[in-house]
């Protein structure tokens, strides 16, 4: 089959997002057996030239850069008044627009498949191919946790407009296509409640299994590890959640502990936490197996997702136990107590943080039945078969 992927975000392990890894093994293991071309925006000449490495997988690839500016963000939120979310207008741009029409008229792709909501908005330039939206979080759902979340302010009514505009915006749009990828069966519901007429489809992100697995079983462990791309606010606050309400608990327990934050891009708030020597931010790494690996317990604080957790799903890979919210495991749906540990409140949180330091026999068990979990739903051989089922039904 001849694949189109349309992405936001550059697919290669060196972009600082999660979800850019993901597609780039998505795209790699695709092309073993498809001919796959790629367009996907950039936000740097830095990108522009690791864009290069995807020909090693796709028979073409172009790429545009993504508009910036200040006159640029006040256009974006203008834009809330004629009914478009800031997160579709901030992704609006003319060249990739005659970009994608260039290439559905030079050829006939079998399947064009579009990451994330605000790509939705260039299905019209597809023309006759099979069209595939893969939603990795609901921008309606994470704009309302955003709202709620604040006080009284103009980024609260800002945010409570963004949530209420793009639930009627993700409702219409996503019916212009002929299936929608959803990464979890709660983000199934959320979208069949939005609107029944969708079709709607389940198919998990893969994730890799290492060789090598993190054995910190024996006797007490001292070092935590969350991990994210620290330029997103989600992380941000995450982060600042955990230091200001449940770290400190956890070192009356165990006084020695370390919390390492690692993550591209750290703005200031999170740097300035360094300065606790127990803190550690490490900015980009291109690696994490090494964090993976000598680390004891992974934590996973999310107050503001609307889709699916990564980093959850890839600690649990390497052997680290996780403990989340209710929020983090929402689309990941481990069992808690089991294959994870969810507390909403910072002192369950870190007794449960605590308990697992501690104990290494628990982080044992609990690290096994993740694995096993991680086998059985999220492994890449899984991911693709089921989506070249998709595709294959696409084309009946």
């Amino acid at each position: 089959m001849k694949i189109l992927f349309i992405t936001p975000l550059l697919p290669h392990p060196c972009v600082d997002h999660a979800s850019a890894f993901s597609e780039h093994k998505m795209i790699r293991y695709l092309s073993e057996r498809h001919d796959v071309s790629l367009v996907s925006f950039v936000c740097s000449d830095k990108e522009r030239k690791l864009a290069k490495d995807m020909r090693e997988y796709c028979r073409r690839v172009e790429t545009v850069r993504l508009p910036k500016g200040g006159l640029r963000k006040l256009w974006v939120r203008s834009n809330l008044l004629t009914l478009t979310p800031m997160s579709i207008s901030n992704s609006c741009c003319r060249e990739m627009r005659n970009m994608i029409r260039s290439f559905a008229k030079k050829e006939k792709f079998d399947i064009v498949q579009m990451e994330h909501a605000p790509m939705g908005q260039y299905v019209s330039e597809i023309g006759d191919s099979a069209t595939v939206i893969r939603v990795h979080d609901l921008v309606f759902v994470t704009a309302r946790r955003h709202a709620n979340r604040l006080r009284h302010s103009r980024k609260k009514v800002e945010w409570f407009i963004e949530s209420l505009v793009s639930r009627w915006y993700e409702s219409r749009q996503y019916a212009k296509f002929d299936f929608v990828l959803a990464v979890s069966e709660k983000m199934k519901d959320v979208l069949l409640d939005c609107n029944s007429s969708l079709n709607v489809l389940v198919i998990p992100p893969g994730v890799d299994i290492p060789d090598r697995r993190n054995l910190h079983w024996n006797g007490k462990g001292k070092n935590l590890i969350f991990m994210g791309a620290m330029w997103r606010r989600e992380n941000v606050e995450s982060v600042l959640y955990f230091y200001r309400n449940v770290f400190g608990l956890i070192r009356k327990a165990v006084p020695d502990v370390n919390l390492h934050i690692v993550g591209g891009s750290p703005s200031r708030e999170i740097t300035n936490l360094a300065d606790d020597s127990s803190v550690k931010v490490t900015g980009y790494i291109g690696d994490l197996s090494d964090y993976y690996l000598k680390c004891d317990v992974s934590i996973a604080p999310m107050r503001i997702a609307g889709g699916i957790m990564c980093k959850v799903l890839d600690a649990m890979a390497f052997g680290l136990p996780v403990v989340t919210t209710s929020q983090g495991n929402e689309g990941v749906g481990a069992e808690a107590g089991k294959e994870i540990f969810v507390e909403d409140d910072p002192e369950g949180f870190a007794d449960r943080t605590i308990e697992l330091l501690q104990d290494g026999q628990l982080r044992k068990t609990i690290s096994d039945n993740a694995l096993d979990f991680i086998r059985r739903n999220f492994s890449w051989e899984h991911t693709i078969s089921k989506l070249e089922s998709l595709y294959r039904k696409c084309l009946l």
